[in-house]
């Protein structure tokens, strides 16, 4: 019968005091064959990670292409960007933040008029989804600006999976498991903003902007955020949803609903939104 009063040898806790200049230590050689009982007692080898790796995080490099009215300068920490589709190549992207976009889709409401300044292939069309879809895909959450040191192009670091900070859009007081995402709605605008919101915080007179949302019926597609399958800060009919992950921490103060909706179109505001931590799926 084999003993087992005997102890397996403790080893050392330091390998830098083992060995030395002619025989540096480490670990024996082991045999091809199949582990003796002595052997087991006495390993050759040792671990020190005591956990596996979990929850880790996949970021991307995004180059964007700067806009004439300079709206990649509002992109922060904990912005949702979007990529255009028919203005991107293998080199650099144009990207959409929140406010960015909902703005894009307000101006392409509004027709060929004198507001209407950006170029045609950005501008989906009036309250098409399928247009919308078609030309903006979501690309992830902003984690930092990798300083590219360029006037002519920013360099973004943002996470498509995994753990990330994004901006408290969804509201209501968050738990730990709560879903969310973003949801596409179609709703008269005028109802939630009395003026035209630009990104950078300008507002236009509606006196100047409502004649041209005529021919839509003052509807168009606005995004925001979405807490359990259920839109934040606009109420209309939800065409199209797009879930993000599922809440890990947050704790920090809940937004009012005023400063959401004014989020949704204003860079600034956006970036003073509290941030939560969610799993990115």
């Amino acid at each position: 019968m084999i003993s087992l009063n005997g102890r397996p040898d403790s080893g050392l806790s330091n390998a830098a005091t083992t060995g030395s200049l002619r025989d540096p230590g480490g670990p024996r050689a082991g045999s091809t064959a199949p582990p003796s009982f002595a052997e087991l007692r006495n390993p050759t080898l040792s671990n020190s990670k005591i956990t596996y790796d979990s929850n880790t995080t996949a970021s991307l490099p995004l180059l964007v292409r700067p806009w004439s009215q300079g709206f990649e300068n509002g992109f922060r920490q904990g912005s949702v960007l979007f990529v255009s589709d028919e203005d991107c190549n293998q080199q650099m992207c144009s990207a959409a933040d929140i406010p960015t976009l909902n703005y894009i889709l307000e101006n392409a409401a509004m027709g060929v008029g004198a507001a209407r300044k950006m170029d045609e292939k950005l501008l989906p069309k009036v309250n098409d989804l399928d247009s919308l879809l078609g030309k903006y895909k979501f690309f992830g959450v902003l984690r930092n600006d990798m300083m590219a040191n360029s006037m002519l192009q920013r360099l973004y670091n943002c996470d498509v999976y995994g753990r990330s900070m994004i901006a408290n859009i969804f509201g209501d007081k968050l738990k730990r498991g709560d879903n969310v995402g973003l949801a596409i709605v179609s709703l008269k605008l005028r109802e939630k903003y009395n003026m035209f919101v630009q990104p950078n915080g300008s507002l236009l007179p509606p006196q100047l902007t409502d004649p041209m949302l005529v021919a839509s019926g003052g509807k168009c597609l606005q995004v925001c955020g979405m807490l359990n399958g259920k839109p934040v800060g606009l109420d209309g009919e939800v065409v199209h949803r797009i879930p993000i992950g599922v809440v890990s921490h947050a704790v920090a103060k809940v937004p009012s609903k005023s400063f959401v909706l004014r989020a949704l179109r204003e860079s600034d505001q956006y970036t003073l939104l509290p941030r939560i931590e969610i799993l990115l799926i």
